[in-house]
């Protein structure tokens, strides 16, 4: 199975969001999952964006985890920062590559009304929510199933069709089952519960002799 490789974009909101999400990065290196970080991979010297662009557009980054809090929102949709140029470059290959599931949005933070705090460039996407640590733990196996491209449930194999739909012969009707059936609903009328369960049992073995 081959190893996935992860590269998160974030916001350096406030020290124990960057915490947060350096939290994530060691539990998946820990799960197996190869991980790029600037608080790991980012060096004194290096050129940050061309960092950030590499890594969007590297082939061997299976994932790009993007975490969506309100500043990310906010910096992605006004096009500011370093959190401005990666939401530039994602959302180039977004839209070149509209089959794709290399970019994931995890949800950090929602709204006073309950909704996700999504750029919108990723706001028609599905999200895996990390809103708290107990989202986490509830989703943590549906991220590492995704990124291991193993998930949970596996649609079965397309089987054959019945036999009664590749059939040229229509199903046989019989005149005396359709006399039976108008008897046996006319009976009901006016019975009260106990006799009419009596009388449908009654009915279904007389059906069933019949057909």
């Amino acid at each position: 199975m081959t190893t996935p490789k992860v590269f998160f974009s974030y916001s350096w909101t406030d020290t124990g969001h960057k915490e947060l999400v350096r939290s994530w990065a060691d539990r998946l290196l820990s799960d197996g999952v190869d991980v790029v970080i600037d608080v790991y991979d980012l060096k004194e010297g290096n050129d940050k964006y061309a960092f950030m662009e590499r890594m969007i557009t590297d082939d061997t980054v299976s994932h790009v985890l993007v975490c969506c809090d309100g500043v990310y929102k906010s910096k992605a949709d006004k096009r500011q920062a370093g959190v401005g140029t990666e939401s530039q470059i994602i959302t180039h290959e977004i839209y070149e590559k509209v089959d794709q599931t290399k970019f994931v949005p995890i949800v950090c933070e929602f709204n006073n009304d309950g909704r996700p705090l999504l750029p919108t460039f990723l706001q028609s996407m599905v999200w895996i929510d990390f809103s708290s640590p107990e989202s986490v733990n509830e989703n943590w196996e549906q991220l590492v199933r995704l990124l291991y491209g193993r998930p949970q449930y596996k649609k079965p194999t397309l089987g054959q069709q019945p036999a009664y739909i590749t059939s040229d012969s229509p199903r046989p009707t019989s005149g005396i089952l359709a006399k039976f059936q108008i008897a046996t609903a006319s009976s009901f009328s006016g019975t009260k519960n106990g006799d009419q369960t009596q009388s449908k049992r009654v009915s279904r073995c007389l059906y069933q002799l019949c057909r």
